[in-house]
């Protein structure tokens, strides 16, 4: 029960956080702007883009957690073990993909509107790790966690997209994205810790 609350506690966090980045809702406010869409329908399509999110980068995951059981036959310990590999190599990729987007500079208005929304629903390879780790839980508790991951993901987007309207998220708007991917490495590592020690203590 400790490590199914830890692994849904940190899929929540990691699908809130991630959604914050730009690279999920500029896309989406960039169409929009480009479309002359509707208020309501922004929301709905936030919501959407954060369900079709989860959907690929869940999908991702479990094909990585099926060929894991396939190729180690199922031991718990050895899944572990790489499960505690992959998050600290995953976390390694948020933070260097954090300090190369120092100096990039994003321009929206030049990408097509296809191109824009296919951005968004990129899977999301956190959860590989994420899902890899909860191989010791049940087929309905690892259900409950892409659930969750799911859920957390439309909305987020959607009270980004709203704060956005009010007003209440330019803090986060000003918000360099890379602060996102070293929170979001430091989540993984910090994961990673706590596995190794309930695991092998």
């Amino acid at each position: 029960m400790q490590i199914f609350t830890l692994i849904l506690a940190i899929a929540i966090i990691v699908a809130t956080l991630h959604m914050m980045a730009p690279d999920h809702w500029v896309p989406l406010i960039v169409v929009a702007e480009r479309v002359g869409m509707p208020r309501r329908r922004v929301y709905g399509m936030a919501g959407f883009l954060g369900i079709l999110h989860a959907g690929t980068s869940a999908t991702v995951a479990l094909l990585v957690l099926f060929v894991g059981v396939v190729l180690i036959h199922g031991y718990v310990s050895d899944l572990n073990a790489a499960s505690i590999v992959l998050l600290i190599a995953v976390g390694i990729y948020f933070a260097v993909t954090g300090y190369r987007e120092r100096e990039a500079e994003v321009m929206p208005d030049r990408i097509s509107t296809g191109t824009l929304l296919s951005v968004s629903i990129f899977p999301d390879f956190a959860l590989i790790p994420i899902l890899l780790s909860a191989v010791s839980l049940s087929s309905l508790e690892i259900g409950i966690i892409i659930l969750a991951f799911a859920l957390a993901s439309a909305a987020s987007l959607m009270v980004m997209i709203y704060g956005l309207s009010l007003g209440f998220s330019r803090a986060i708007q000003k918000m360099p994205p890379r602060y996102v991917d070293y929170i979001i490495s430091a989540i993984l590592w910090l994961t990673a810790l706590f596995i190794f020690f309930v695991e092998y203590k």
